[in-house]
């Protein structure tokens, strides 16, 4: 089987013919080994090929192959074919689905369960990057896979809050699986290979160029059955992905958009086209409940904001009411910055933009801090997109 994929790498590095070509001659020849084999006019009569095409597959150089095989048995990386049986049937339905990927991890088998990629800007606000982990986060304690793509912003918060719910993700690049893009992602990178995949198409050594991430999308598409976006303008990269989900019969999420704001214009434009709107995981689990088994609809996420008409009579308990005690116990059995973020609420609900502004912490943490202190039960959400204190630590028989 070694000596085999050298021919996959081969033919999957052609240049100038594109993956629907591939699988042309590779349907018509039978295996990569055939159409290595093959003479220029087997090529010719096989297939309508143009002249650096033909070219392309007349060069039997395997040197590259070879190396490029070499890098993947030293950096003990994966390759997964197409006739490979855990290739997922899905991927291989979209318009122009890759001969082969490039793997670091465990891919898991996706036939058989859902997977919903998470999508959503690289400069996402910070409402946008707290939705995104607790989406992650609850969509990966119902047993869904996250997929995402693994850059800075929404992407890399959704993988983190996935990887908290203790269940396989994915992140597929646009580059080779043994590079670092973006760099702060290495230590997320190095977790997922240890609780997921690292996916790619590229080679290993391939850098991030920026045409590789628009042709990376389709694979985000075509490994689930629907993708959820965050938050993203109309012209980005995350709105290309939600587009050829659309076109590929996918369905299509997104949460409620802060109005006004151009960072989630296209969320709005998705809600005008059909999407599905999303609170909580439960609006996607909800879609897939009765068609998959291993699904957990017995978990129940964290509760989305109230509208202005379930806010309570009585407002918030003022500042006094925080009982110290309670409080006290909190923060001793937290973090440095899920303590500096209790004591600063303990003065009164705050929005994520107040809480970046006026606490130490840094911006990136922030929506993780937060999401990991509503999941422990110390944090409750306001309208207007607010958190302040739970009853757990605003009650006086919070602590026993």
């Amino acid at each position: 089987m070694y000596a085999l994929l050298q021919y996959w790498i081969w033919l999957s590095t052609r240049k100038y013919l594109r993956g629907e070509r591939q699988l042309a001659l590779l349907e018509r020849f039978g295996s990569p080994q055939e159409v290595y084999l093959a003479d220029a006019d087997a090529l010719k009569a096989a297939a309508e090929l143009q002249q650096r095409e033909l070219a392309s597959l007349c060069d039997k150089d395997l040197t590259a192959a070879k190396s490029i095989l070499a890098r993947c048995d030293e950096k003990r990386i994966s390759i997964l074919t197409w006739q490979d049986a855990n290739y997922p049937e899905r991927l291989k339905n979209i318009a122009n689905p890759p001969l082969m990927l490039y793997y670091e991890g465990t891919f898991p088998k996706l036939d058989d369960q859902v997977s919903i990629a998470v999508v959503g800007s690289r400069h996402a606000s910070a409402y946008g990057l707290m939705h995104a982990k607790r989406l992650g986060y609850q969509l990966a304690r119902s047993r869904i896979v996250v997929v995402s793509g693994g850059a800075r912003g929404a992407d890399t918060q959704a993988l983190l809050g996935a990887l908290t719910g203790d269940h396989p993700v994915i992140a597929v690049l646009g580059c080779g699986t043994d590079v670092a893009y973006p760099a702060e992602n290495k230590v997320l990178f190095d977790d997922i290979r240890k609780r997921g995949c690292l996916l790619s198409e590229y080679p290993p050594g391939t850098p991030p160029l920026g045409e590789h991430f628009p042709i990376r999308n389709r694979i985000l598409c075509g490994l689930c059955q629907g993708v959820l976006l965050v938050e993203a303008p109309k012209q980005s990269g995350a709105m290309i992905t939600a587009r050829i989900a659309l076109e590929e019969g996918r369905d299509v999420f997104t949460i409620p958009a802060n109005l006004g704001t151009d960072s989630a214009s296209g969320n709005i434009s998705l809600l005008k086209s059909g999407a599905i709107l999303v609170e909580s995981s439960y609006d996607i689990l909800n879609e897939y409940a009765g068609r998959y088994a291993g699904l957990d609809t017995t978990y129940e996420p964290t509760p989305a904001p109230p509208t202005e008409n379930e806010v309570p009579a009585q407002p918030r308990p003022a500042p006094g009411k925080v009982v110290k005690t309670a409080l006290e116990d909190a923060i001793r059995g937290v973090s440095e910055e899920e303590a500096a973020l209790l004591r600063l609420l303990a003065d009164g609900p705050l929005d994520a933009d107040s809480i970046i502004e006026q606490s130490s912490i840094p911006a990136g943490q922030v929506s993780g801090t937060v999401t990991l202190l509503e999941i422990r039960g110390y944090l409750r959400r306001y309208p207007g997109h607010r958190f302040g204190l739970s009853d757990k630590l605003t009650t006086e028989d919070s602590h026993g």
